[in-house]
């Protein structure tokens, strides 16, 4: 593996979607943490998480949209106004977010979680 920042850049920005999914992993809140027995999971649709920094720390709401292609996560509420006055999403980095509930939905995600290995 290459040091040059350059060379990781370009890794991460032309990686495959299977690996772009580690891209959008965040930290779990405490208690998610001591419960489910992992400390980061994949950023989904429908679970609730806290940013953590920039203009937005503090804020919390629902996920709204995960994008893999730019690894960008879209929180409700986390807006920015546009210079027509219209409000779009904010892309964040997914680690600058706390998830502090989960959707749990999708079965096989929740059996992942279960187990308390790293396989998701």
């Amino acid at each position: 593996m290459t040091r040059q920042p350059r060379k990781q850049r370009t890794r991460q920005r032309r990686a495959p979607l299977h690996e772009k999914q580690d891209q959008v992993r965040a930290h779990l809140s405490a208690d998610l943490r001591e419960e489910y027995g992992t400390r980061s999971v994949r950023v989904n649709v429908g679970d609730t998480v806290e940013v953590q920094r920039g203009d937005f720390a503090g804020e919390t709401g629902e996920v709204i949209t995960v994008d893999l292609k730019e690894a960008a996560v879209h929180v409700e509420d986390v807006t920015l106004e546009k210079a027509d006055g219209e409000e779009v999403p904010r892309p964040l980095d997914a680690s600058n977010l706390l998830v502090t509930k989960l959707n749990l939905e999708d079965d096989l995600r929740e059996e992942r979680l279960e187990a308390g290995g790293d396989d998701e």
